[in-house]
């Protein structure tokens, strides 16, 4: 029998490190954050379930004034239609008790949650003798640099409707390595962020691997925020000890950077999604180097949530109050452009 595991839930509580530490506590007493009423597990697919599949979902949503959740996102999944299905349906239907902004509720715009769907340990590793095939056709394809037979299986592997957990790893690990080869970091950066830890020893190694190398990639491509989030991933990992002096140093020139009155540009892909997400550290910013076609640009604050059109070197300017911010800019797939975030004026 399959069973699902426990939901990680990460909502805005865990994002206010962005604020300033001289707002941090102004900002707490005023507001209180929403509290669950009622959460429906999703339910697991039964074609899932029968084919011992896992798989994950990262959904970004808001919770409105009555406590009802809307504007349900689909950011990241282990390649499932199914699965993203189930958990979209499950979030629609969860109830909080809302936001309180001094005494009066409020929307709650930044909330995130990954849905992970786990079956009996036997299923962690399920890897199909078709998806096989493909992999290793492809990986033969990566040592020869032979690139269009190896676009070709990674084509075939992405479109595939619904893959185990496995097979994403990886499908989106040899797709890094790929991106590395050619030097594309964005590129490899999208797919490690969709690398996840299946279990076992030989996984819980690969998995640091591919975080370490996320993490140097964020604060490469000036992903701040993200590079925060990844550091506190690896603290936990054992793998990680040995690195950790690095990793500290890494993230001091991040904190100098950030304090500082420097542009931070940070480029831009829509790939499989319809859209490219990041979390905001400042309330200026501009999208410069437009190379494709962008439709609308989505704000979500910690209170606050606005819709924009988009056209070239557009800059916006947050109303300071809106805290905790991301963005996400939809247009056509392998659009590209460069996000600037302005330095903070005195």
């Amino acid at each position: 029998m399959s069973k699902l595991s426990t939901l990680a839930l990460i909502t805005s509580s865990l994002l206010l490190s962005s604020i300033q530490a001289g707002e941090l506590s102004q900002y707490l007493t005023t507001r209180i954050e929403p509290e669950p009423i009622k959460r429906i597990e999703p339910k697991y697919p039964i074609d899932a379930a029968r084919e011992g599949r896992e798989g994950w979902a990262v959904l970004s949503f808001v919770i409105n004034k009555d406590g009802s959740v809307s504007n349900v996102i689909v950011k990241e999944t282990s390649g499932s239609k199914d699965i993203a299905k189930a958990s979209v349906n499950a979030v629609k239907q969860w109830q909080y008790k809302p936001a309180l902004e001094n005494g009066k509720p409020v929307q709650q715009c930044v909330n995130t949650v990954e849905m992970n769907f786990r079956m009996a340990d036997d299923g962690t590793t399920a890897v199909s003798k078709r998806f096989k095939r493909k992999y290793r056709k492809a990986r033969e394809a990566l040592l020869a640099k032979d690139y269009k037979t190896l676009n070709e299986q990674l084509d075939a592997m992405q479109n595939t409707r619904n893959m185990h957990m496995s097979e994403s790893n990886y499908m989106h690990l040899l797709a890094a390595a790929y991106a590395q080869q050619v030097g594309d970091s964005s590129r490899q950066l999208y797919h490690l962020e969709r690398v996840r830890n299946i279990g076992g020893e030989k996984d819980d190694e690969q998995y640091f691997t591919s975080q370490y190398h996320k993490f140097l990639l964020e604060v490469s491509l000036n992903r701040f925020p993200e590079a925060y989030s990844t550091f506190k991933q690896l603290e936990k990992l054992p793998a990680a000890q040995g690195k950790m002096a690095k990793l500290h140093e890494l993230v001091a020139k991040m904190d100098a950077i950030i304090a500082s009155e420097q542009d931070l540009p940070k480029r831009g892909n829509i790939e499989q999604e319809e859209f490219w997400s990041t979390m905001l550290l400042r309330n200026e910013f501009s999208l410069t180097k437009i190379d494709g076609e962008l439709d609308k640009l989505d704000v979500r604050c910690a209170n606050k949530r606005h819709v924009y059109t988009v056209e070239e070197n557009n800059t916006w300017q947050l109303p300071k109050s809106w805290k905790n911010c991301s963005i996400y800019v939809y247009g056509a797939p392998q659009s590209s452009f460069t996000l600037v975030e302005h330095a903070q004026k005195s």
